[in-house]
């Protein structure tokens, strides 16, 4: 069940967004982590709130990542299950005898005995066999629900991170604003802004690339979950092979998923 393509599509105008997003225009303005110098400030041994945003939305990504990690080892096993079924189908709509042939017509009538007989009679099958394919089509299918069952709640766990990601970035960007507003705007007063500090820009983008990423992220696999759900509804005993193989096909593409996107993701991880 492999795809026909060596690789799976991409999709130019959504690397375009993340990208965007990973390096937005600066202004110049004087903007700065803390308050101004001069201005009542005092240095401390304690991470400003800026600070903790920032750490916030970084350890947010990176519990996202590892979670998206095991959905993708999840797929993977979804796969191998996947395959093991169309197998089994093949196996249950095998073909019958061909007693056409005439090399088979004369194997049969030289050695028709009683097992022979009850072998042709019941389609070239044995009962036997019958029971323990339909067996083993009934556990790979429970086994391929139980895969659903498990992708469906990592994507509920993403769920919340994206939520949790998005309230951070929120504060961040009020933040940024107050911190904006603190910070004195005239020429004469632009170099009293602390040039050592991380400029609040700085942390407001990165805040900004990895919730954009997240989310771009997450709507990727929640698109890639919906499509693996409707093909395992679709499954059942007299699903034709070649239906499967196109499932299979498509479960390995997964079509939604844009490599660009994920590379980019990839890039942010430490």
């Amino acid at each position: 069940c492999s795809p026909p393509f060596s690789s799976r599509p991409v999709f130019p105008r959504r690397a375009a967004v993340a990208v965007a997003f990973l390096h937005p225009a600066r202004d110049q303005r004087c903007r700065h982590r803390g308050s101004c110098r001069g201005q009542g400030s005092s240095e401390s041994g304690m991470a400003s709130p800026d600070a903790c945003v920032e750490d916030k939305v970084h350890r947010i990504f990176l519990d996202f990542m590892t979670k998206v990690a095991r959905y993708d080892e999840l797929v993977d096993a979804g796969k191998k299950v996947l395959l093991k079924f169309h197998q089994e189908v093949e196996h249950f709509w095998r073909p019958k005898l061909l007693t056409e042939s005439s090399a088979i017509i004369e194997i049969v009538k030289s050695n028709y005995s009683d097992r022979m007989r009850s072998y042709l009679e019941a389609g070239c099958t044995h009962h036997n066999e019958i029971i323990q394919n339909m067996n083993r089509l009934h556990a790979y299918q429970e086994k391929l629900n139980d895969h659903i069952n498990k992708a469906k709640l990592l994507l509920e766990e993403l769920q919340f991170l994206e939520e949790d990601v998005y309230s951070a970035a929120l504060t961040a960007s009020l933040s940024s604003s107050r911190n904006t507003d603190d910070c004195p705007d005239h020429d004469n007063l632009t170099n009293v802004c602390s040039e050592d500090e991380q400029q609040p820009e700085d942390w407001l983008d990165g805040a900004v690339s990895f919730a954009s990423v997240i989310v771009l992220v997450h709507n990727m696999l929640k698109m890639d979950y919906m499509m693996q759900e409707k093909i395992v509804k679709a499954f059942w005993v007299k699903t034709s092979s070649s239906e499967i193989e196109g499932y299979c096909q498509m479960w390995d593409l997964r079509p939604y998923i844009d490599d660009n996107v994920m590379q980019l993701a990839w890039q942010l991880v430490p």
